[in-house]
């Protein structure tokens, strides 16, 4: 997805949860979301900038030694215009043939009249190319000028944005810290629906790996393995758009001092009732509605377990079979989605298998 493409995505996003009139960590780290693509914006606008400012430097050397060369050319066929010898001839050619002492000096004359001809012409046109080169390369400049004051007035708006941003989310973060007890009680709250979470994935997985409810044959659980870890950093993402909310492992609070969050996976921000989508081939091993995270979905791909949580309804039970891309089921209003992978009883980055967007 494209910086700009990002950067609409998440207005969109801030403006229906900025409707809610109330501070709260998911519309600061959509604003601080906003706040990096905006500077990113920002440094390739102006990267652009300073790329067409060389450029324009460089044709501007081009045009001036262009112009150089012109003026010398035509300073040089002036000269010898001026010259009294040639200027008879260029004015009367048949008295200057006609003026041959005898047939050998007329063949002379007849020779140099011709060679003056030519070199005239050659002039003319040489003259005549660098002008046009010279229209080329002003036109060039003057083209690349445009670009760069649009970019400039670009980067300007952005400027701007950023400023307004970035003083939301300072005005964010000031009612984060006044909140400070409620915060707390909702990091309790998380942190158990968080621990709820963990250990049914992990009495799912540790019942797969003691034989429990795997259908899949040893053979074919190697052969998709390595057929899944082979694939580490090009699956696509298991919602269509977005962005990454809140990443893999701990993370500093952004309020309180001291605490810190702790994520075993990563957490998507996308669009309300988006469709939520298998990575890869596998069977549905586990099925589970729980607290804070909804409907939780495990599907097992040899040795690894992709998990799918905070699903507001699904469409296939445990024991099916899916396929790469199948649909699972769908997120609800609020947009967010999170998403796991394990090896067996190992914790995994997601963020490394999925292709970068």
């Amino acid at each position: 997805m494209r910086i700009i493409d990002k950067i609409e995505f998440t207005s969109n996003i801030l403006k229906r949860t900025e409707k809610n009139k109330k501070a709260t960590i998911d519309y600061l780290n959509s604003l601080q979301n906003q706040i990096r693509n905006r500077n990113k914006i920002i440094a390739n606008l102006n990267k652009q900038i300073n790329q067409i400012n060389e450029n324009i430097n460089t044709m501007n050397i081009e045009y001036n030694n262009l112009s150089e060369k012109k003026s010398g050319i035509e300073h040089n066929f002036e000269l010898l215009l001026r010259k009294t010898y040639v200027q008879s001839l260029t004015k009367n050619k048949f008295l200057f043939l006609l003026s041959s002492t005898d047939w050998e000096d007329f063949m002379d004359r007849k020779r140099y009249l011709k060679q003056f001809n030519i070199y005239t012409k050659t002039r003319l046109q040489q003259i005549s190319e660098q002008k046009q080169n010279l229209d080329k390369l002003l036109t060039k400049i003057n083209v690349e000028k445009a670009n760069v004051e649009k970019l400039i007035k670009e980067e300007n708006d952005n400027v701007l944005k950023l400023k307004e941003e970035s003083k939301k989310k300072d005005k964010i973060l000031k009612e984060l810290k006044r909140d400070r007890k409620k915060l707390v009680r909702v990091l309790k709250k998380q942190k158990k629906e968080r621990e709820k979470l963990n250990k049914n994935i992990e009495n799912i997985i540790l019942n797969n790996l003691s034989g429990g409810n795997s259908v899949i044959a040893k053979s074919e659980a190697k052969v998709v393995s390595n057929s899944f870890e082979e694939n580490k950093s090009k699956f696509s993402w298991p919602v269509r758009a977005g962005y990454i909310s809140s990443h893999f492992g701990k993370h500093r609070h952004p309020t309180i001092k001291g605490v810190y969050n702790f994520n075993n996976g990563i957490d998507f921000r996308t669009e309300p009732d988006s469709e939520v989508k298998s990575i890869f081939e596998g069977e549905v091993v586990g099925l589970m509605h729980i607290t804070g995270y909804n409907w939780m979905i495990i599907i097992k791909h040899g040795k690894y377990y992709t998990v799918y949580s905070k699903l507001e309804n699904v469409v296939i039970s445990k024991g099916d079979k899916v396929k790469r891309g199948q649909t699972l089921g769908r997120i609800g209003d609020n947009g967010q989605f999170h998403f796991e992978i394990w090896k067996e009883k190992t914790k995994l980055n997601p963020e490394k298998w999925i292709l970068k967007i």
